[in-house]
C-alpha cells in the first residue's frame, strides 16, 4: 500500500514564483543564450543561462551550462548552489546534496544557502545535519516560512507530528499561502489519525493551487485506505496528469488499477514506473505478478529474474517464478526456485509462507517423481549458503520457566 509524502523545499525553487522579474523569461533566454553563444567561455553567462533554464523546468539542460561554469571557475559558489538546485529536480540528491554543500562553503554566508542544505539533508535522510542546518538558517530570518516548512518536515519524520504542527503554524502566520505546507499538516494530522483535518489541510492546499500533485496524491491514499478505488483513481490520474515522473503516483496507480481488475493499464503504469526508477526490485515483482495473471509466463519470468538479481533474497519472486516455470513444465527450475524461496522464509521467520511452499514443494516432488536429494546443487544466493533449514533453532528460556 502507498503512503504519504513530505514536500521538502530548497529555497531556490521558490526564487523565480516568490521574486520580482526584471525581464520576461523570453527575453533573458535570448540574452543569455546570445552571450553564451558569443563567449562560451564566459562563467557569468553560463551561470545566468543556467538560472533562466531552471526556471524553464530544463534541469538537464542547466545542468549542462552551469556544470561548464564551474569547471572554468572553481570557486563560483552560486554556480554550484544553482546547479545542486537542478540536481535536485533530476532526482539525484546525493550529487545534489555534493553541490550545495560545495556552495556553502565557497559562499557560507549566503543569505539561504543554509536552508538549502538543510532541505538537501533532510531530502536525504540525514536528519541530524539537517537539523543543524535549519537551524542555522532560522538565525538567520531569512525567509523563515521557507524554513519553517522544512523543519517542521523534520520533525515530522523523527515521529514528533504535534511538534512539526506547532512549527508549520508558524509558518503559516508568516504566509498562510503557502500549499506544500497544509500538505505536510494533512500528513501529519492523518498520522495521528484524525482524517478530517487531514482532508481540510488538503482541501486548503488545493485550493490555494489546484495543480499540486501531491496533494491529490495524498488524497488519494485516504481514498484508497478507506476502499474507495475510484476516487483514488480520479486523484492519482490528476496527480499524474501534474506530475508524470513520479514512480509513487506510477506505482499506486498500478496497484489501484489492479485492484479494478485493469491489469493491462496496471502494467503500462509499472513499465514507466522502472523506465524512471529501473533498480526497484519490487516494482518488477509487481509487473512478473501481473504478467502471470494474463497469461504472459515468458514475460513473468523475465520480471521475476530482474528482481531477484535485484535483490537476491526476494523470497516471493523466487517462489512465484517457481511457479511460472511450473506452469511451463519446467519441473527443474520449477522446484529449484520454490526451494530456494523455502530456505529464505525459514531464514526470514515467515513460517506460514514456509509452510505454504513446504506442500507446494511436496507436490512437485510427487508428480514429477523426485526426490530433495536431486537438487542438492541449485545455485543458492551468496547470503543463503550454508544455511540449514533443519537446523533446530537455540533455545531460549525465560526464568520463570521450569
Amino acid at each position: 500500500m502507498t503512503t504519504f509524502r513530505f514536500f521538502i523545499f530548497v529555497f531556490s525553487l521558490l526564487l523565480f514564483a516568490c521574486g520580482p522579474k526584471e525581464d520576461s523569461l523570453e527575453g533573458r533566454f535570448i540574452i543569455y543564450s546570445k552571450q553564451v553563444e558569443d563567449n562560451p567561455d564566459n562563467p557569468k553567462g553560463l551561470y545566468e543561462l543556467g538560472k533562466v533554464y531552471i526556471e524553464k523546468k530544463e534541469y538537464q539542460a542547466a545542468l549542462k551550462q552551469l556544470n561548464k561554469a564551474t569547471r572554468l571557475k572553481k570557486d563560483y559558489g552560486e554556480a554550484y548552489r544553482e546547479k545542486g538546485i537542478a540536481l535536485f529536480y533530476l532526482r539525484k540528491f546525493l550529487d545534489s546534496e555534493k553541490a550545495i554543500l560545495k556552495s556553502f562553503k565557497l559562499n557560507p554566508a549566503q543569505p539561504n544557502i543554509a536552508t538549502d542544505l538543510g532541505s538537501i539533508y533532510l531530502t536525504n535522510g540525514s536528519l541530524n545535519k539537517a537539523f543543524l542546518y535549519l537551524k542555522v538558517a532560522q538565525k538567520r530570518e531569512n525567509n523563515l516560512h521557507i524554513v519553517f516548512n522544512n523543519l517542521g518536515a523534520a520533525y515530522a519524520k523523527t515521529g514528533e507530528n504535534k511538534e512539526a504542527l506547532k512549527i508549520w503554524e508558524q509558518a503559516l502566520q508568516i504566509n498562510p499561502n503557502i500549499p506544500e505546507t497544509h500538505v505536510n499538516m494533512g500528513v501529519s494530522y492523518e498520522k495521528m489519525g484524525d482524517k478530517k483535518k487531514a482532508l481540510i489541510a488538503y482541501q486548503k492546499a488545493l485550493k490555494l493551487d489546484e495543480s499540486n500533485a501531491m496533494a491529490h496524491f495524498n488524497l488519494g491514499v485516504i481514498y484508497a485506505k478507506e476502499q474507495n478505488f475510484q476516487k483514488a483513481v480520479k486523484e492519482w490520474e490528476t496527480a499524474l496528469s501534474l506530475e508524470a515522473r513520479d514512480e509513487n503516483i506510477l506505482n499506486s496507480l498500478a496497484w489501484v488499477y489492479e485492484k479494478l481488475g485493469r491489469k493491462k493499464e496496471a502494467l503500462v503504469m509499472l513499465s514507466d514506473s522502472i523506465k524512471l526508477s529501473p533498480y526497484a526490485a519490487k516494482t518488477y515483482f509487481s509487473s512478473g505478478r501481473i504478467k502471470y495473471d494474463l497469461g504472459d509466463s515468458d514475460g513473468a519470468i523475465k520480471s521475476f529474474k530482474k528482481a531477484t538479481l535485484l535483490d537476491p533474497v526476494y523470497g516471493n519472486a523466487y517462489y512465484r517464478m517457481g511457479l511460472a516455470f511450473n506452469s511451463q513444465n519446467q519441473a527443474y527450475n520449477a522446484i529449484s526456485n520454490l526451494l530456494i524461496a523455502e530456505i529464505i522464509y525459514h531464514k526470514t521467520m515467515k513460517m506460514k509462507l514456509f509452510e505454504n511452499v513446504q506442500t507446494k514443494l511436496k507436490s512437485l516432488f510427487e508428480k514429477h517423481q523426485t526426490e530433495r536429494k536431486e537438487f542438492r546443487d541449485i545455485q543458492l544466493p551468496e547470503a543463503l549458503k550454508g544455511y540449514d533449514i533443519n537446523q533446530r533453532q537455540n533455545q531460549i528460556r525465560t526464568s520463570k520457566e521450569k
